[in-house]
């Protein structure tokens, strides 16, 4: 059984939109689960009657992205511990053939553990192709010139990591549940939870085809200042867990720079988001030192 884990934040219009880029015959054969982060928010119950299929699972509190899937991947892992579950962010679509491509995928490859999309944004721009992570400087490019053709077969890629827009767990290859690191609210939750199971030996690749179109942060951007302290924070959180001390110094310095630069500008939304994220940080490092 395929599994749609949708986390929403108040974007009950982009569910919809996302639902409905999915063929008919596509969606009776799958079970949407989303884990609604927006206790309050009651605009998702009228989907309730329109897809039989679907399942409203409340949060307690905005439990922040990772903390989300983890509730939805618990609930799906306790009923059907050997299915497929493909998280999807609410401000995306779906390309008409994308959910046989990932059936094919995994029927192929049967020992794929993590699965990621080629995707793009909304003006026809790749946004992801395929992660990479240089521990030794911190980077973690996404975007390498690859051929995408129309109609392909289903083939993949081996990447490093996936982006957690679109990113497929085989739930029958792991031990136990996987779980993301709820020390990320929000960004590089994706980045952590591919590399400690790269760490570990499991299979992770990525679609040679663009099967995803994201409005790039349709969501996020509602609070610039919001984002950008928990950007900041999951970074530098990300660096001390899986760089190098020189990786984790050099972004450090870079940030640091970055807010001053802002604070120039007076650019507020800017320069405190991201000294509020480097505060976290650092208290964080101080309550407890690795």
């Amino acid at each position: 059984m395929l599994y749609l884990l949708i986390i929403n934040y108040y974007s009950t219009d982009l569910i919809q939109l996302l639902l409905k880029s999915i063929p008919a015959p596509d969606l009776a054969n799958l079970h949407i689960l989303i884990v609604n982060n927006s206790p309050d928010d009651l605009t998702l119950q009228p989907l309730t009657p329109i897809y039989p299929n679907l399942t409203l699972l409340s949060a307690p509190e905005n439990l922040g992205f990772g903390g989300g899937c983890n509730l939805g991947l618990n609930w799906i892992y306790e009923r059907d511990p050997h299915s497929i579950v493909w998280l999807i962010n609410p401000d995306t679509t779906l390309v008409d053939a994308a959910i046989p491509y990932i059936h094919t995928c995994f029927a192929e490859h049967p020992h794929l553990a993590i699965l990621g999309t080629q995707i793009q944004d909304s003006q026809g721009n790749s946004w992801f192709t395929q992660g990479q992570f240089n521990r030794w400087l911190g980077s973690l490019p996404h975007q390498r010139p690859i051929a995408s053709l129309e109609n392909p077969p289903a083939k993949i890629i081996p990447s490093r990591w996936v982006s957690g827009c679109s990113l497929i767990l085989n739930l029958a290859q792991f031990e136990s549940c996987p779980q993301f690191d709820t020390h990320y609210f929000l960004y590089y939750e994706d980045n952590d939870l591919c590399e400690r199971y790269f760490k570990q030996g499991y299979f992770i690749a990525v679609t040679q085809t663009i099967l995803v179109t994201h409005q790039v942060s349709a969501t996020s951007d509602r609070n610039l200042k919001a984002k950008l302290h928990h950007a900041t924070f999951s970074k530098l959180y990300f660096l001390q867990q899986h760089g190098t001390p020189l990786a984790l110094l050099l972004n450090l310095g870079y940030l640091s720079l970055k807010i001053i630069l802002n604070w120039i500008k007076q650019n507020p939304d800017n320069y405190q988001g991201r000294w509020q994220g480097l505060q976290q940080f650092l208290q964080s490092r101080v309550s407890h030192p690795s």
